[in-house]
């Protein structure tokens, strides 16, 4: 579960985290820019936290990811061909939410229906679900398709110069 280095309030990550203790899944919960675990209420050998880091150096072995819907968080997850719930929380989080869940390879939950208890209850969805995975892969296929940056910029560089 990441909800990025801005959007990790503990308010709305610690219910989450009680709410997700009760779901049959070990929990990887990042702590944003200055979190600490100690911010969080929280009594469970099922939950680690993480210090900021590159979300890539988490997504090995995760089964589906909980974010905010940050596009980096969000790209890097489909990247990887995991499946999401996405609960914006602010800026173009809304948008990635909506296209998450029209790809398939997710769930979004908008405010108004992501309290925890909602939220884990779409998580054992995808868990659950088959076609949520199915989806999130053949996503992360396309975008491995896609050029490298490096490559983009050498093209535009030459179109460029042209």
């Amino acid at each position: 579960m990441s909800f990025g280095t801005v959007f990790a309030d503990p308010a709305v990550v610690g219910p989450l985290l009680g709410a997700l203790t009760d779901v049959d899944v070990d929990v990887l919960a990042t702590l944003g820019l200055d979190g600490k675990p100690e911010d969080y209420q929280l009594d469970s050998d099922r939950v680690t936290f993480s210090p900021f880091v590159p979300l890539a150096q988490l997504l090995d072995n995760v089964s589906a990811v909980i974010s905010h819907g940050g596009a980096g968080t969000t790209l890097g997850t489909l990247a990887r061909g995991i499946p999401m719930v996405v609960v914006p929380q602010g800026a173009d989080q809304f948008f990635q939410a909506d296209r998450v869940a029209a790809s398939g390879a997710g769930l979004a939950l908008m405010p108004g229906q992501a309290d925890p208890a909602a939220i884990a209850a779409a998580l054992r969805r995808l868990l659950d679900e088959p076609t949520f995975a199915e989806a999130a892969r053949r996503i992360g296929a396309e975008i491995a398709t896609m050029p490298s940056p490096d490559e983009v910029a050498e093209r535009l560089r030459a179109e460029v110069a042209g």
